[in-house]
């Protein structure tokens, strides 16, 4: 999860842009490690995926926007990602955290990378 967590502030402090390869085995390794693992994350690695999926859903609607031969690729990911998140906030609820707690949480974690 640290690795995944990592690579994505990696990314955001890039100035350039990844090839759709690398975003796709990005999303891919994300994927497959929620498709594993989601049911024992805890509460700070729960938040940090949800910071990963966000940023992987918001970037993937960006480059989907494009018109590009990857553009239906993106949609899907973008699709997906945002599921995804959505059973990140269910789970951070379901663990006690409010709406309000979630979102001052996440803030943290964008002010931190």
């Amino acid at each position: 999860m640290q690795e995944l967590f990592d690579k994505m502030k990696e990314y955001l402090n890039m100035d350039t842009e990844i090839s759709f390869e690398e975003f796709d085995s990005y999303y891919k390794q994300v994927i497959a490690f929620l498709n594993d693992n989601w049911k024992e994350l805890n509460e700070e690695d729960t938040l940090h995926m949800l910071f990963i999926l966000d940023n992987l859903k918001s970037n993937s609607e960006d480059r989907a926007k494009r018109r590009t031969k990857e553009s239906k690729k993106y949609k899907k990911m973008e699709e997906r990602s945002s599921i995804w998140a959505s059973a990140m906030i269910k789970r951070l609820r379901d663990l006690g955290l409010s709406d309000q707690d979630i979102r001052t949480r996440y803030e943290e974690i964008y002010e931190a990378v």
